[in-house]
């Protein structure tokens, strides 16, 4: 057994672009792998910004011979009327290279189909591999592509070299001109001289020679002991959210060298917010802090590279720092000549996107859904006028200079300079967290008028894009559409705070009727809301609480921020008993009234005679009042308890009642029953789910 070794040299890839081309190369590989039954132990990725790189361990030199199955044409076609075979046949065994009496019939869906069993001999593993290497390029996708010669073949950057190498044999591919070999090249530094390769293990020791560290975790790793090497002696530290800045800095140098360099005085006479944004958004590097979380005036930078002639680097990094930070400066304080409202009047010259008008309509929207927030959301009188007020400023720093400059600062500006000039810390508070989470790691909006803020924008923007017709799927997001509906199903399950989406998307509809015509307008409340489940899925799913989600993934969407407290309750009971029963008797009446709609409330006159069927619609309308009562308080265990107690009558009802009776009246009231204990049960979750 030998290891495989591919690599794709490329120019610099974008740093957003590295972690899932290098996961989508591993898993092509593996897959092909797999497909042509060649054996292999594990498959890992490794990746610089000029290299994706797959190593296969122990992949074995030949496939083993196996025997298999192979679907011909159907049974009918096959035969003439004298039992010979046809020319489908026959071509079908010339091709398998089998005799037609080694065929046999297998019914498929009803029909029967002529199949045949064959040995395949073992193939040499390296003629397989060559087989799909060159696929592999194409099957890696990217947000943005390019085609750089004349076969106007695309990837994300032009492609420099190609190495495959199965333990010491050399695999041979070509993909847009450039023909694989065994050579690869170091850090790109001056004029680098090519690394010949004999072996996957020697390209690893090779490359580090050269100054190129292939394994992204390990350039991780040496980044943060140079950070504490530096930082730890003068007692600094990095903010606490510097985990996606470090991520994209991992992927910009293949051999890191850490620096620290100083700020000038004007880094401490602007907002932290503004420094942090010019460091990371213009030279990808880190402001940095002392223990009492206050800002010093230095910043940490990684360059790509050895440490010779770092002294030079800094002071080169410093002077840009300099001058970015004087623009930032200058642009602030022209900015803040005219007070924040000024810049409202300026939106309409802003478009928000295409088919969907301009940054001005988008804020007169806003500001409905902020007029009508009593209807989805449980708001104080003060918080929805602040509400209204921040909807009214909330996209206002937009046509400033410094968020044209900066465009990170989009609402952390807006905030900044209503703040300077005296306005209202719940309006200031709000414009700057309407636009968080924008990432996993990020937290929630602290506020609820900036939660409020931040839904309905998302929403709206969400609502605008599905109503132009955007499909979205896969893996490309050009419009943002997964961080709107992530961000929105993050407020509100993290902030366990009662928002009726339904209503909410109801209204943005509505909105953007009223302001401009939508495209593609039909059932897009719920297209918007079909989305928005298909969020709250993948978050579970993501938490690694899909098991744990499965009994409440039916819940109406008003219910969303209740289902956190809703799956602790269900954790703290799973250790009773009679959830067990529960669970058989859910699943059965689901099944009996499969189709039925669920029953809110029994007639008086309902035709119930034998004991069991009144015992179970007497508890059962007596818990229905308590189920609610429970729910509306947020008190879980209690309505889970409550719920229990209609196990033994149910169970009861189930033994001695036949409910498929042949006397329709009977019939029909013993379903109607079951459907009003299907509502019932489903009003805390869907018991037949639990395991």
């Amino acid at each position: 057994m030998s290891d495989l070794l591919i690599e794709i040299l490329t120019e610099e890839l974008p740093a957003r672009f590295v972690d899932n081309a290098r996961a989508q190369l591993v898993e092509h590989v593996t897959t092909h792998l797999d497909e042509s039954f060649v054996g292999h132990g594990d498959v890992r990725g490794f990746s610089t910004p000029r290299r994706l790189v797959v190593l296969a361990h122990n992949v074995k030199e030949q496939t083993d011979s196996r025997t298999t199955e192979v679907k011909g044409p159907a049974k009918a076609s096959s035969y003439d009327a004298q039992g010979n075979p046809t020319p489908a046949l026959l071509g079908f065994c010339r091709g398998q290279g089998v005799d037609p009496a080694d065929t046999y019939a297998v019914d498929v869906a009803d029909k029967s189909y002529v199949y045949a069993r064959k040995t395949v001999a073992g193939q040499k593993s390296s003629e397989l591999v060559e087989a799909f290497l060159p696929r592999l390029p194409h099957e890696i996708t990217f947000p943005k592509m390019m085609h750089w010669e004349e076969s106007g073949f695309q990837f994300a950057r032009p492609i420099r070299g190609l190495l495959a190498l199965l333990g010491v044999e050399v695999l041979h591919w070509e993909i847009a001109g450039v023909q694989s070999s065994n050579t690869t090249f170091g850090l790109r530094v001056g004029k680098p001289k090519p690394i010949t390769v004999t072996s996957p293990e020697d390209y690893m020791r090779r490359l580090r020679e050269a100054f190129v560290i292939v394994d992204p975790a390990e350039r991780r790793r040496l980044i943060e002991k140079q950070v504490d090497k530096l930082l730890k002696p003068l007692a600094f530290k990095l903010g606490e959210n510097m985990g996606d800045l470090l991520d994209e800095v991992v992927n910009l140098v293949e051999y890191p060298s850490v620096f620290l360099g100083d700020l000038p005085k004007t880094a401490t006479e602007l907002p932290e917010s503004v420094v942090r944004s010019v460091l990371q958004q213009q030279m990808h590097s880190f402001l940095v802090y002392d223990q009492n979380e206050n800002v010093v005036p230095h910043f940490l930078s990684v360059r790509n590279g050895l440490t010779d002639f770092i002294d030079v680097v800094r002071r080169g990094n410093e002077s840009v720092a300099n001058a970015r930070l004087l623009d930032a400066a200058f642009f602030i304080q022209e900015d803040m000549r005219e007070p924040l409202e000024a810049y409202v009047g300026r939106l309409d010259t802003l478009i928000f996107m295409d088919k969907l008008g301009t940054m001005a309509t988008k804020t007169l929207r806003l500001e409905r859904l902020a007029v009508c927030a009593t209807a989805y959301a449980s708001v104080r009188p003060e918080e929805q006028a602040a509400l209204v007020a921040a909807a009214h400023l909330s996209k206002a720093d937009l046509a400033t200079s410094m968020v044209k400059e900066y465009t990170s600062l989009q609402g952390e500006i807006g905030s900044v300079y209503l703040s300077r000039a005296g306005g209202s810390p719940d309006i200031v508070s709000a414009i700057r967290e309407q636009y968080v989470p924008r990432s996993p790691s990020e937290d929630i909006p602290a506020t609820r008028v900036g939660q409020l803020l931040g839904i309905i924008d998302k929403v709206d923007t969400l609502t605008g894009i599905l109503g132009t017709g955007f499909n979205p799927s896969g893996s490309e997001d050009p419009y943002g559409l997964r961080r709107a509906g992530n961000g929105i199903v993050r407020t509100i399950i993290e902030s366990r705070e009662f928002v009726d989406l339904e209503t909410l998307v109801k209204k943005a509809v509505e909105g953007y009727q009223a302001t401009g015509s939508l495209p593609h307008p039909e059932d897009l409340q719920q297209r918007v809301l079909d989305y928005l489940k298909g969020r709250i899925t993948q978050y579970f799913k993501e938490k690694q609480l899909t098991r744990e989600y499965a009994p409440l993934e039916n819940l109406p969407v008003v219910e969303l921020g209740s289902i956190p407290e809703r799956m602790q309750a269900l954790h703290e009971a799973a250790g009773d008993a009679v959830l067990v029963t529960l669970a058989d008797s859910h699943r059965r009446i689901q099944n009996i009234t499969k189709g039925l709609p669920a029953a809110t409330s029994l007639p008086a006159d309902l035709l119930l005679t034998d004991s069991e069927e009144l015992v179970l619609r007497r508890a059962a309308e007596a818990a229905a009042p308590q189920i609610l009562q429970f729910l509306a308080a947020r008190k879980y265990p209690e309505a889970i308890r409550t719920c229990e107690e209609l196990a033994v009558p149910v169970t009861d009802f189930f033994d001695r009642i036949l409910v498929m009776a042949t006397d329709e009246r009977v019939r029909s009231a013993r379903l109607l029953l079951l459907c009003y204990l299907k509502y019932i049960l489903g009003l805390v979750c869907d018991y037949s789910k639990l395991t």
